[in-house]
């Protein structure tokens, strides 16, 4: 498995994203997207051997559109300038469950684990768990093992006070104020360029089963 030609393509993109461009190098693309799938396909198979809760699936279920929908956007560029894909529970890249996304691109690589964008009777559900059951949201959330490589757990969106309805004193009042529950890890260009960097990115996604094992548990309450 190899990242060069993916990296190298996306810089070319990064640069030249344009239509003429892209379909004269229209191979180049096809040989990154080859490679990234290659590289998908590897991962999960080795995430399902160690989390159950994955179904079979293959990289084209988990990979995101390259093309861009530029209908509502200010940025016209007709094509990404990364490659991603999202390996989930229940629908892989369309799934609402916690799952592991890698993202490549130069110089903004990145691996996350978790759960985006919750619906609000679902993100209610996880608000009421941290209320309730803190004991058991702390370990998991604030496990050295994962924090040591990815940090503490983050939110795209974060509230600047407590949801309603929350006591201010409560234990893990701060977790509260997320709206995703996510742990994410910034790849140099290094990272993903060495010659174990794949084994990498798995040893740490593995680090994470928990945490996507106990929110998954939560989510699928009824």
């Amino acid at each position: 498995m190899r990242t060069d030609r993916i990296m190298t393509f996306l810089e070319n993109i990064r640069d030249n994203n344009n239509r003429p461009y892209f379909q004269e190098h229209k191979k180049d693309y096809e040989t990154a997207k080859a490679d990234f799938e290659e590289i998908v396909n590897y991962m999960i198979e080795e995430l399902r051997a160690a989390d159950p809760s994955l179904e079979p699936m293959t990289a084209k279920d988990c990979l995101y559109r390259f093309y861009r929908d530029t209908r509502f956007s200010e940025d016209k560029s007709p094509y990404k300038r990364h490659f991603g894909a999202f390996i989930a529970p229940h629908g892989a890249r369309k799934s609402l469950l916690s799952g592991y996304y890698v993202h490549l691109q130069p110089g903004g690589s990145l691996l996350a684990t978790g759960v985006y964008c919750l619906e609000k009777n679902v993100l209610k559900r996880v608000r009421d768990i941290i209320v309730n059951c803190f004991e058991e949201w702390q370990p998991v959330v604030e496990d050295a093992n994962v924090t040591k490589v990815f940090g503490q757990l983050t939110s795209t969106n974060k509230l600047k006070r407590l949801p309603v309805g929350y006591p201010a004193d409560c234990e893990g009042a701060e977790y509260l104020k997320l709206k995703d529950y996510m742990f994410c890890k910034n790849l140099t260009d290094k990272d993903v360029a060495g010659k174990d960097s794949i084994d990498q990115m798995l040893a740490d996604f593995k680090l994470t089963i928990p945490f996507n094992t106990y929110i998954n548990n939560i989510l699928l309450e009824r």
